[in-house]
């Protein structure tokens, strides 16, 4: 084992043994975790992060967290390979759509953790919104098995998602992320898995999310076996909108320095809608 995949393993186990879990997001401290309950929303106002309850429009502040000084979120790294595009049309997305088919289980079992998902970041990267598949634990739950949930993370450190809702290899998934108002200078969006109840996520307050991706993300991998018994995963029938017209799509494939095992990205077609972007183990 090379000395960059040990320390990596050495966080895994340190930032699990310190109150730490693992989020599409980094290592967050599970005080920072919030899944959400039936009927609430993220809203974030002056910078400021609440939990909305959409019924009554009423407004609970997420509570401060006390964590080591030494606070792991973000370490470890875990975006293995990916695509990336950015917008910079000065006119925010309106939608963005990526359809793929739950792959085989691992051969092997490692408490690792593999995430598969298209996302929306901001300028910066430091906050995302994702429908995420995953196999293994993570702070939504989980286990030797599939499942989904839709999560948005923050540069606060804090993450939040809806409830983990298993599926089975071969299932096709479709991940969806819309924006559903934009007032002034903030925008609410709403990110959930097409046909799937309980994993719809709504956000509201963000800035504007200008950067998309294609993202394979892993913790806790110490061999190929696991990962998904299959050669790659292919995100098909993308499709990704500005005001509801096709985006110029330019996609740019990306990979960790020095991926294990041969990681990478391939760009099949950049066409929207019908696009394909394929992410190999």
């Amino acid at each position: 084992m090379n000395r960059s995949r040990a320390a990596k393993l050495m966080t895994h186990e340190l930032s699990l043994s310190q109150g730490y879990v693992r989020t599409p997001g980094g290592y967050r401290h599970k005080s920072f975790l919030h899944q959400l309950k039936p009927g609430q929303a993220v809203r974030k106002r002056n910078g400021t992060l609440h939990l909305q309850d959409l019924a009554d429009k009423s407004l609970i502040p997420v509570p401060a967290a006390i964590v080591r000084a030494e606070d792991l979120a973000g370490s470890g790294g875990g975006w293995v390979t990916w695509a990336t595009w950015v917008n910079t049309s000065g006119t925010a997305i309106s939608s963005f759509a990526t359809t793929w088919v739950v792959p085989p289980a691992p051969a092997s079992q490692s408490d690792q953790l593999i995430y598969l998902f298209n996302g929306l970041e901001d300028q910066t990267g430091d906050n995302i919104l994702q429908p995420v598949l995953q196999w293994g634990v993570s702070g939504a739950g989980g286990g030797n098995m599939w499942g989904v949930a839709s999560w948005y993370v923050d540069s606060s450190h804090h993450a939040f998602c809806t409830a983990l809702v298993p599926v089975k290899v071969g299932d096709k998934l479709t991940g969806v992320m819309t924006l559903e108002i934009q007032a002034d200078a903030s925008l609410n969006y709403a990110c959930a898995f097409q046909g799937i109840p309980g994993t719809k996520l709504i956000a509201q307050g963000l800035s504007e999310l200008v950067q998309a991706c294609e993202t394979l993300e892993v913790y806790g991998l110490t061999k190929p076996t696991d990962y998904p018994n299959a050669s790659m995963t292919a995100m098909t029938d993308i499709s990704l909108e500005i005001m509801s017209k096709p985006a110029p799509l330019r996609w740019v494939p990306e990979v960790m320095n020095n991926p294990p095992f041969g990681e990478h990205t391939e760009i099949v077609s950049g066409a929207t809608p019908g696009g394909e972007v394929n992410l190999y183990y």
